[in-house]
């Protein structure tokens, strides 16, 4: 075990002196690699970090803390203050509001006004409007809602019925929101603003209860100015704050004339600050509340909006913050140098037994020296002198056993040499027999990848095995062959040998290939692969397509012989049988053959048989099945006729173009068939019954006289009957 040396040049009494790289001994022996000074911060460095930081967090902590609380302390007092000034002006507004409705109410009762002549209420309105100068009007109107009397006579018979004052005290006492001045513009003295007012109407009522007119009255929006005024200007001036009057559609009735018609959104949360930005970008504090209504007066729904800038709300806790910020960063700066002399007092034993460390060239040299401090360095350097003296035992040890180690590996290492140059040459013999075995040998692996392929599918496919190796096998076979292979490859992948056949062509040949699929399956009994091995069987294939071919056909006259007979009548009953129409089976014989086989010998008769077959096969459609039983015997399948009355004409075709002249080596041959004809009937009657009724009507044109055609009628439940067809010129017939 090596322990890094430091530099020699590198003062003891240093702390934390950093190490640097120190070449090895002029004697040979390794010298630990020792960081370069400046390459790591040394521990007295981490220590003043480490106390610096935490000093710095809990600073940030602590004054994060007291902002915040300090915060939250100045919005909440801010917040209240704001909410007692609008509940404050909002009560007042309201009181006010009710004061003078109630005043315009008792006016009302006055008996002057419910049926005085029209010159005494307009006396005692001027007198009444000497004492409450804020009402810009006041005026009484008979029922139709024309004006009969006026302070100073203004609008004095003028129709106010439309207004809406006038329509809403038909339905009691009204009291109507802020409007602009729209009849008494012109009529009243200007001023400064315009002419604003709320409007009070009375209805006027008679000692019978019938209805006289409406006493009206239109206070002068200057009142709440006024109020405004007196009661919260000098406390909102105080604060540089601003209190706001907002009608039902948020827009400003009373406040700062620069506001005033503008709407300003407010939600409707009276309960806490709200901040937002005024039209001057600037931030405020505000505080809403609606007004409520005071007594008889019923409220107007208008909104009272106490505002301050956060700048002044927040004033004491912009300066408390300065002053913590400050505080943190004197105690910041006291901790600097405290942190720095801490670190280096706890570092210096630590950095006396590095230094005598880095010195050695090896751990197990000398005995390392004590050092004081505290416990944990005395602890330290004993364990540190206990290891390098099991360190000396542990090299001896190491020494011999590495020795014993290169021996066993050099053995090993020729073992493996030998062993891999074996399974090499095993390696190049499975693949030279693999690849020369006229058979394909491929590999695939779980996930249906080509792993291995031998030689013979570049002969027989074209395919290089190098080029194949790694793609799928639907990549390599196209997606056609792939689907065909599919089934047998999940079962081969599910762990069940597979075996098929298929045919396909590759290069321009056609082969026909039995393939066998090989589970490669794990110990834990889960499939790794699938080993594949299709052998060409071309040529045994085309022997047993030879061999089926000779025995379903009759050589001679290549006609189906009787075993494709027997399997052809059986479909072609069932279609008769399906489909509702009439089949007819027709036995044919030719006439006197024995006598033309002894006479012009076998050669002879057998052109006879084919030229026969020739004839007939010509004379039928190609919907029709000629075959021959044996020797000269022919039977003939007609479908899909309409009835049996259809079989006949077709025989009497047959029977003319056998008789066609014949030469045969030289000798005139006269040819002539008879035919027993059995047609389909009943659905209960058996195949043989079916082919017996055919044979009997066969001898019966031989008994006949040959050269004809017999009709076996369909079985009766009693007894058969047959038709009987005499030879002579055919007719027309369906079949021309």
């Amino acid at each position: 075990m090596q322990i890094p040396t430091p530099d020699p040049t590198v003062s003891s009494t240093s702390e934390a002196a950093a190490p640097t790289s120190v070449p090895p001994s002029s004697s040979g022996s390794p010298r630990l690699f020792v960081p370069a000074r400046g390459s790591r911060a040394s521990l007295g460095r981490w220590l003043t970090a480490v106390v610096l930081s935490a000093v710095a967090v809990a600073l940030l902590s602590s004054a994060v803390l007291i902002e915040n609380f300090a915060r939250a302390h100045a919005e909440r007092r801010a917040v209240q203050s704001l909410r007692q000034v609008a509940i404050d002006f909002r009560d007042a507004l309201d009181r006010g509001m009710s004061q003078q409705f109630r005043e315009i109410r008792v006016l009302a009762q006055l008996e002057t006004f419910r049926g005085g002549d029209a010159a005494a209420m307009r006396r005692a309105l001027d007198q009444v409007q000497i004492g409450f100068d804020h009402f810009a009007w006041l005026g009484v109107t008979d029922a139709d809602g024309k004006v009969v009397a006026a302070a100073g006579g203004l609008l004095d018979g003028v129709d106010v019925s439309k207004r809406p004052w006038f329509q809403g005290a038909q339905r009691g006492p009204f009291v109507g929101d802020l409007h602009a001045a729209v009849l008494l513009e012109r009529l009243l003295p200007r001023q400064s603003d315009p002419w604003r007012f709320v409007d009070f109407a009375i209805p006027l009522v008679d000692n019978n209860g019938q209805r006289r007119g409406v006493f009206g009255a239109h206070l002068s929006w200057s009142w709440a100015r006024q109020i405004k005024s007196e009661l919260i200007d000098a406390t909102m001036a105080s604060h540089q704050a601003d209190a706001l009057i907002l009608g039902k559609d948020g827009s400003v009735i009373l406040g700062p004339s620069n506001l005033e018609g503008k709407k300003v959104p407010v939600q409707p949360d009276a309960g806490a600050a709200l901040r937002h930005y005024d039209f001057d970008g600037k931030e405020y504090f505000a505080i809403s509340v609606q007004t409520q209504g005071y007594g008889p007066y019923p409220g107007l729904g208008w909104t009272v909006l106490v505002r301050q800038p956060v700048t002044v709300a927040l004033e004491d806790y912009y300066r408390l913050r300065n002053q913590i910020i400050l505080s943190a960063l004197i105690l910041l700066a006291l901790a600097v140098p405290l942190s720095w002399w801490q670190a280096r007092r706890l570092s210096r034993p630590l950095n006396q037994l590095s230094l005598a460390i880095a010195n050695r060239r090896h751990l197990s040299e000398d005995a390392l020296p004590e050092v004081g401090g505290y416990r944990e360095v005395a602890v330290l350097s004993h364990a540190l002198t206990e290891l390098a003296q099991r360190q000396a035992q542990q090299d001896a040890s190491l020494a011999q056993l590495n020795a014993s180690l290169e021996e066993r590996v050099h053995s090993r290492t020729v073992e493996l040499e030998v062993a891999m140059q074996r399974q090499e040459a095993s390696e190049r013999r499975l693949r030279t027999i693999a690849d020369n075995l006229p058979v394909l040998i491929s590999y695939i692996d779980a996930d249906q990848r080509l792993r291995f392929l031998n030689a013979t599918f570049r002969t027989w496919l074209g395919t290089e095995p190098e080029a194949a190796l790694g793609k799928t096998l639907l990549e390599t076979i196209g997606p056609v062959l792939y689907e065909q292979r599919m089934p047998s490859l999940k079962g081969a992948l599910a762990g069940v040998r597979q075996r098929f056949e298929t045919r396909s062509e590759s290069n321009g040949v056609m082969r026909d290939l039995l393939t066998e699929y090989v589970p490669d399956l794990r110990p834990d009994g889960t499939v790794a692969g699938v080993y594949t091995l299709s052998t060409d069987v071309s040529a045994f294939k085309q022997v047993e397509r030879e061999l089926d071919q000779l025995s379903r056909i009759d050589p001679l006259t290549g006609l189906p012989n009787r075993r494709q007979f027997d399997q052809r009548l059986a479909e072609a009953l069932a279609r008769a049988r399906r489909s509702g129409h009439v089949m007819a089976l027709m036995f044919m014989d030719l006439d006197r053959f024995k006598q033309v086989n002894d006479s012009l010998g076998h050669a002879g008769g057998d052109v006879v048989l084919q030229t026969f077959a020739e004839r007939v096969r010509r004379a039928v459609r190609e919907t029709d099945l000629l075959c021959r039983l044996a020797g000269d015997e022919f039977v003939l399948i007609v479908e899909n006729l309409n009835d049996a009355d259809e079989a006949g004409p077709v025989a009497q075709k047959l029977l003319d173009a056998v008789r066609a002249p014949l030469m045969v080596l030289g000798t005139p041959v006269e040819l002539s068939t008879s035919i027993g004809i059995a047609c389909t009937g009943a659905d209960t009657e058996s195949d043989l019954a079916f082919l017996a009724r055919a044979d009997d009507a066969l001898y019966a044109a031989k008994a006949a006289g040959r050269g004809c055609w017999r009709l076996a009628r369909a079985p009766l439940p009693t007894s058969q009957t047959s038709q009987t067809g005499q030879p002579g010129p055919s007719g027309p017939t369906p079949w021309g």
